[in-house]
């Protein structure tokens, strides 16, 4: 479900493998006397697997998780570390628990749905890439649906506003967030003696972030900040393989230029289909989960056609 690349002394990135079901990147920490678990993983037979992974490459018990957002395939996996202290923003927190899980048969039902729409896309797309990318997003969202019955919704114990410190016996690392970007409320890890940066899904390599649920400008000015003000070297993404700062520049240009496309093809009077007929435009063509692209063109020609 997942490879491990040890991407600093003590700290490794569990990058997964598209289709198989774990969706979103986790990340592990030695803090010398006790491990942290960055994220979990969508499903739980992943989360237990990364569980086993982090106490043998750390030799240490799995004391810490940290879950950077609400989205569940950075969280469904809190079940497999019930022990441990979890640990999120505020907001975060309070989504989750304002808004309880989905009855079961409400969200099969749900899964279903969105798997037979897939299905229909996958069918008629011409495009190699695109054709890749719907058929792991379906393998994934089968394998979620198989996996539902056995899903417990586990949320954090301790939760922090700006930023917290966890201390453990070799270092130190530092939980903070800048606000909201990819959702209302966004967390990062940074661990200062090795320069590395775990940025959940505000930052990612060369994949399709998903808008939906997030704040465009908002996203921009963090992800600005991010490179103006934290001296890292090597980041950990929520989505695709470890990068470096280069990816900074990257992401922001995503951010910038989908939603300058999108206003533009309102301004035009054409349709979406009429733009997204045009294929997605270069570099961003090349990125991974290319039908994501679609999903955040339609949503913000919707947005500015209303407003």
């Amino acid at each position: 479900m997942f490879t491990v690349e040890e991407v600093a002394q003590g700290v490794w990135a569990a990058i997964v493998i598209p289709g198989r079901g774990a969706v979103g990147n986790a990340s592990i920490i030695d803090l010398g006397d006790s491990t942290v678990v960055v994220d979990t993983f969508s499903l739980p037979g992943a989360a237990k697997l990364l569980r086993e992974t982090a106490e043998q490459l750390t030799g240490k018990p799995v004391q810490y998780i940290v879950n950077t957002h609400y989205h569940g395939d950075h969280h469904y996996g809190n079940m497999e570390f019930a022990d441990c202290v979890i640990i999120s923003t505020e907001l975060t927190r309070e989504v989750l628990t304002t808004n309880g899980p989905p009855e079961l048969g409400e969200w099969q039902e749900g899964l279903q749905k969105q798997i037979a729409a897939l299905q229909e896309a996958h069918s008629t797309a011409a495009d190699t890439r695109l054709q890749a990318a719907l058929g792991y997003e379906i393998s994934e969202k089968q394998a979620l649906l198989e996996a539902t019955p056995a899903i417990r919704r586990v949320t954090a114990a301790v939760t922090f506003k700006d930023t917290l410190d966890i201390h453990g016996s070799e270092r130190s690392i530092q939980l903070f967030t800048y606000g909201g970007g990819h959702t209302c409320s966004d967390a990062m890890v940074y661990i200062a003696d090795v320069k590395v940066l775990i940025a959940g899904d505000l930052v990612l390599n060369q994949s399709h972030p998903a808008m939906l649920h997030g704040f465009p400008e908002a996203w921009a000015v963090i992800v600005e900040r991010i490179g103006r003000e934290m001296d890292f070297t090597r980041l950990i993404p929520g989505h695709g393989g470890v990068a470096g700062r280069e990816s900074i520049a990257e992401m922001l240009s995503y951010l910038q230029e989908i939603q300058e496309y999108a206003a533009a093809a309102v301004r035009s009077g054409e349709s979406a289909d009429f733009w997204l007929a045009k294929g997605i435009p270069a570099p961003f063509d090349t990125w991974e989960g290319s039908h994501i692209f679609e999903w955040n063109f339609r949503w913000l020609y919707n947005t500015y056609n209303q407003s």
